[in-house]
């Protein structure tokens, strides 16, 4: 993470005096999208600004600005974060599908409502996230894995709408057949694409992250410690 300070009379200096926060924000998350990076916080005059906030700071004029910081993160390091996380979970989760399975052949709904819910729950999660990679990373790396991403993304869909039609009319043995082998091939072919997608990041970042001397720097940020 690198952290970027510029002091409200370099920004008026810069910008026409009638220019507000918004303004400049958006040329900070611009500029840093040309070298795969984003802003993780701003921090005006010493206070860090939530996200939440963000819009109504945009309007603040710069002549009340006395410093702006910004801390930011190569966006390919986020997305192996969040990649590195379910490559982790999904073993456990695939374990836990089976043996939830088995269960319900054993015993029927009796207990595993409440386990059987946050499975489903943790699937749709999953979906979700995968689906924001997807438009983070684009598709330059989708269509060279060797897993059918629309395929993928669509039996992930059927499969979690079958397991909670079943749980709704409480058919455990569809429902556990549904979390057997569905879901179970699912979660598989989820893992096989995610390690894949791991690969060609990491493999890719070196070419992709410009250096510091190659990033635009218009204003003058300077760069400070974290």
């Amino acid at each position: 993470m690198e952290r970027f300070k510029v002091t409200g009379e370099q920004l008026r200096n810069f910008y026409q005096t009638e220019t507000v926060l918004s303004r400049v924000f958006e040329d900070i998350e611009n500029d840093l999208r040309d070298t795969n990076a984003v802003v993780c916080r701003f921090i005006v005059n010493g206070m860090e600004i939530k996200e939440s906030d963000e819009a109504r700071f945009g309007s603040v004029p710069l002549t009340d600005v006395e410093t702006l910081e910004y801390m930011t993160e190569n966006s390919n390091d986020l997305v192996l974060d969040v990649l590195r996380a379910w490559i982790d979970s999904l073993p456990e989760l695939m374990d836990k599908t089976e043996s939830l399975s088995k269960r319900m052949r054993a015993q029927g709904f009796s207990g595993l409502l409440k386990p059987i819910h946050d499975l489903v729950t943790n699937c749709e999660y999953l979906i979700d996230s995968v689906m924001s990679l997807k438009v983070i990373v684009g598709d330059r790396h989708m269509v060279a894995s060797p897993v059918n991403w629309a395929k993928a993304e669509d039996q992930s869909k059927t499969t979690v709408t079958e397991a909670l039609a079943a749980l709704e009319n409480k058919d455990f043995v569809l429902l556990a057949d549904v979390l057997e082998y569905d879901l179970n091939n699912v979660l598989q072919m989820w893992k096989e694409h995610l390690q894949y997608l791991e690969k060609a990041l990491n493999g890719d970042s070196s070419g992709t992250i410009k250096s510091e001397q190659d990033r635009s720097n218009p204003v003058g940020w300077k760069r400070i410690a974290n």
